[in-house]
């Protein structure tokens, strides 16, 4: 039997980098960014190792 798609919801808290004069610009700049430039962002601040045409983030998860 074939499994089926189930949409699961998560949240979870991402540490970006976000060049600004201040945290509270940074804060403002991030407050209209959509889901997928929020996801990107992060995406390219991970710092991403290849081995054998594998990626992975090295160190230890962080779940807070």
């Amino acid at each position: 039997m074939k499994d089926k798609m189930h949409d699961v919801i998560i949240n979870m808290d991402i540490m970006l980098g976000v060049p600004s004069k201040s945290q509270e610009e940074a804060y403002d700049m991030v407050e209209d960014y959509t889901t997928e430039q929020l996801l990107t962002l992060a995406l390219e601040q991970l710092p991403f190792h290849e081995r054998d045409s594998i990626r992975y983030v090295e160190g230890p998860p962080t779940i807070n």
